[in-house]
């Protein structure tokens, strides 16, 4: 099977279908490419992705921390299931138990018990030693190793934990120990390189947050801890750093599928590797992919599940502008990677789906079109999940205090602070550089008017007095994870 010549027309039309500027592929099997290109313009003017287009993969990069875990593991200087407080003596949690048990295997699982805590990261400027220090203040959601909660904090811990034992900032430690040995030379572990390489893709995203239509241009996500010049990268770079290509994702691809060996030589023991695509934890059932997709769970840095009854890997990426998709199927010899310039655009999981069923022979499973329906239909939850906190808007309800009294400055442990401003009666919300008006919902409630983060429009804040009558609190739920509570802010007096 010719697979350039069948499947390129097909990217183009789905291209056109979704409405993204570009996409960089490649197909790996049995030792050879099969595909290797891109498709569209990588920053919708004139300039054509091809396999050597840089993107940000995001937590794609969550297997290379693994990875790395493991290269340090195959030198005798980590293991898997010794707590990490043993390596690291100032690590603390909230939880004592979870500080004095907790190791890199469950970290890199997922089942530490800590929710995303997305926003204690996102947009601060907190340092990685002071995120690191924070994590002490933030709440854990359950028990350890109760149930399976994706948070990006897992990874930063690894990340230092990596530094701590190496000598070597992290992301020198990535380039120099694992991608310079696979022969990924286009891959880059800090962003600002990508932006400076004259062959990379801009980001995009459609013309309304949390819509699937239109293309607009947006920013690049940088922390505003970044500092190009001093070398200061993203403080959680270990959870999704990792800018790269079409040519040379193939090269990581069929390190995977060669358990650990570059050529004659083992990079990464090969039972480490095997540790790595094992499952440690269950995830669920297979959603949308069902029933092609049954007894899914989570190994470390990859989620693994059974399709059409052969094992596969796979993990996906989103940052600001950005969806990648990296996946393999070791008993075909098969691995896919799919990157695009666009964000939250799930176009990358239908692809890989179709190159997968293509391989096996499968039957068409309608993959473009179930995939998109369940895109769209992701956004409209999130956005209702959003808006169900406040109930229906009461319109004949008024604060209970002059809306001056709500500006303030309000705190919260492990996070960044909410400035409430108050300007000719309007109220306004600053924090972690999101900049949104608020519009009243229902008596001291009052919600956003645009997007905070990945948060839309719509959030409600609550606001509280202290028993003098004076508004005391800011609450609000910053994430949609079973068992997250809202995060209460206090004044600052």
């Amino acid at each position: 099977m010719d697979f350039a010549a069948k499947l390129s027309p097909i990217i183009e039309e789905q291209l056109k279908i979704w409405e993204i500027p570009s996409v960089s592929v490649c197909v790996v099997k049995d030792g050879k490419t099969l595909l290797c290109d891109g498709f569209g313009l990588r920053d919708n003017d004139k300039n054509k992705a091809d396999c050597d287009t840089l993107y940000q993969i995001a937590s794609c990069s969550k297997a290379f921390t693994a990875t790395a875990a493991a290269l340090l593991a195959t030198e005798g200087k980590l293991d898997f299931d010794t707590p990490i407080i043993e390596y690291m003596p100032d690590f603390r949690l909230s939880d004592r138990y979870a500080t004095e048990n907790l190791t890199v295997r469950d970290f890199l699982s997922h089942r530490s018990g800590l929710p995303r805590h997305e926003y204690a990261w996102y947009g601060t400027g907190f340092s990685r030693q002071q995120l690191m220090r924070n994590l002490k203040d933030l709440p854990l959601s359950a028990p350890i190793r109760y149930r399976f909660q994706y948070s990006n904090f897992n990874y930063l811990i690894v990340g230092c934990l990596i530094e701590r034992i190496s000598g070597m900032e992290f992301e020198e430690f990535l380039t120099e120990k694992l991608l310079k040995p696979i022969g990924m030379t286009r891959s880059v572990a800090r962003s600002a390189y990508m932006r400076a390489d004259a062959n990379h893709a801009l980001p995009f995203a459609h013309e309304e947050d949390y819509g699937t239509t239109g293309i607009r241009a947006i920013p690049f996500y940088r922390s505003p801890a970044e500092n190009e010049d001093a070398l200061v990268g993203d403080p959680t770079a270990a959870a999704g750093c990792i800018c790269s290509c079409a040519s040379d994702m193939a090269k990581w691809l069929q390190f995977n599928l060669n358990k650990g060996k570059v050529g004659d030589r083992q990079l990464v023991r090969e039972d480490l590797m095997e540790l790595i695509t094992s499952s440690h934890m269950d995830t669920g059932d297979g959603g949308a992919f069902e029933p092609q997709r049954t007894m899914t769970s989570y190994g470390l840095g990859w989620s693994i599940y059974s399709y059409r009854g052969h094992k596969m890997m796979e993990h996906g990426g989103n940052i600001n502008g950005f969806t990648s998709s990296t996946a393999f199927v070791p008993d075909q010899g098969l691995g896919v990677f799919v990157s695009l310039n666009m964000d939250v655009a799930l176009l990358t999981d239908a692809l890989v789906q179709y190159v997968v069923d293509e391989v096996l022979g499968a039957p068409d499973a309608d993959w473009f079109r179930r995939i998109k329906k369940y895109n769209e239909d992701m956004f409209e939850n999130v956005k209702a999940f959003f808006a169900s906190m406040g109930g229906e808007q009461k319109d004949d309800t008024v604060p209970s205090h002059p809306i001056a009294d709500y500006a303030g400055t309000y705190e919260a442990p492990g996070y960044r602070r909410f400035l409430i401003t108050e300007e000719n009666g309007k109220l306004t919300a600053d924090f972690n550089t999101f900049v949104v008006g608020l519009k009243h919902h229902n008596y001291d409630s009052f919600t956003t008017d645009k997007t905070v983060g990945e948060l839309p429009p719509g959030l409600l804040l609550t606001f509280a007095a202290d028993p003098k009558g004076e508004i005391r609190t800011l609450s609000v739920m910053l994430g949609s994870e079973k068992g997250l509570k809202p995060i209460v802010f206090t004044k600052a007096k």
